[in-house]
């Protein structure tokens, strides 16, 4: 099968999906082909893809391909590049980005959700949640410009993303206090005193834009300078903060009421080489059975075609 790993040229972007360790076997059973310069945010050249046995080509021949790899959800452009029926395998979270999936069914573009793959267990296959965390903590230390030992950290959330928080903030020697269930709906008793509010929760749909747990109100009760991070990936006014919206890379902050908010699409950019290594290796035997499979939604494992949207034909 002819596929495709595609260049992430969102801004300040710099991983790739798959590294070329991991595209070699992939390359002695099909025809791979490595987008130009797809690798070089994370120092791997075009050679060092040519030795694994790809062939570097063009982003429209990339796209041309009947399955294109790559992180991040394909934009317009790249959409328009691609062919009827085609398949992109990439981080998709349609449940967030309705625009996306009508785009994907005007362009007649089937996607493949990385997020969505599952194993036995119900765990994502394909995932970097503490390395986010941890990346997200780390830069929200940075944006609020104190010392690390001497904030008040208090983080709402208690999956993997808000570990690899706690984690990071234990490090630098903050003084944190994980809130439970309880206490995030007592949240007026529990922002004084605070100098970095952690979002690390998934917070429920039919919550969103109807239930705020931080309300514009209570942002006084912070420490002056204080700071807000939302870890998790929400639309605008749908996070349990009601001042929270989404924020980029390029734009990674703004202030509201005197309080710094980040809630980056992408944490784990800021970590790029760790994080592209890691997923690399979770991505390459999942990709691997999507061509094996051809593409072909019929003959793809069970819990890739849980991940398939029908795009179109």
């Amino acid at each position: 099968m002819k596929i495709g790993l595609a260049r992430d040229e969102r801004n300040l972007e710099k991983r790739v999906a798959l590294r070329p360790e991991e595209l070699a076997p992939l390359a002695r059973r099909h025809q791979v082909l490595v987008e130009r310069g797809a690798g070089l945010g994370v120092g791997i050249t075009d050679e060092d893809y040519a030795r694994s046995g790809a062939a570097v080509v063009s982003k429209e021949k990339v796209y041309a391909c009947p399955l294109v790899v790559k992180l991040r959800e394909p934009n317009e452009a790249e959409l328009r590049l691609m062919r009827p029926g085609s398949a992109v395998f990439s981080m998709l979270h349609l449940f967030n980005r309705l625009p996306l999936a009508k785009r994907l069914r005007r362009h007649r573009v089937n996607g493949i959700a990385m997020e969505k793959i599952k194993d036995r267990l119900g765990e994502r296959m394909i995932e970097d949640l503490h390395e986010l965390g941890y990346a997200g903590m780390m830069k929200a230390f940075e944006l609020w410009g104190g010392r690390p030992e001497r904030a008040t950290v208090k983080i709402m959330g208690s999956g993997r993303i808000a570990l690899g928080a706690v984690q990071a903030a234990s490090r630098r020697e903050a003084r944190v206090l994980l809130l439970n269930r309880r206490d995030i709906n007592e949240m007026e008793h529990h922002l004084p005193g605070t100098d970095i509010l952690v979002d690390g929760l998934t917070w429920p749909q039919e919550l969103r834009g109807k239930v705020y747990l931080v309300t514009r109100g209570m942002l006084k009760l912070m420490n002056r300078g204080a700071a807000i991070i939302g870890l998790v990936s929400n639309p605008s006014s749908k996070y349990p903060v009601e001042t929270m919206h989404p924020t980029s890379l390029s734009h990674i902050s703004y202030r509201t009421a005197g309080v710094l908010h980040a809630a980056c699409w992408g944490w784990s950019g800021l970590d790029p080489i760790n994080v592209t290594r890691r997923y690399s290796i979770q991505i390459a035997p999942v990709f691997a059975d999507i061509a094996a499979a051809g593409g072909n939604y019929h003959r793809l494992p069970e819990n890739i075609r849980a991940a398939w949207f029908e795009g179109g034909k």
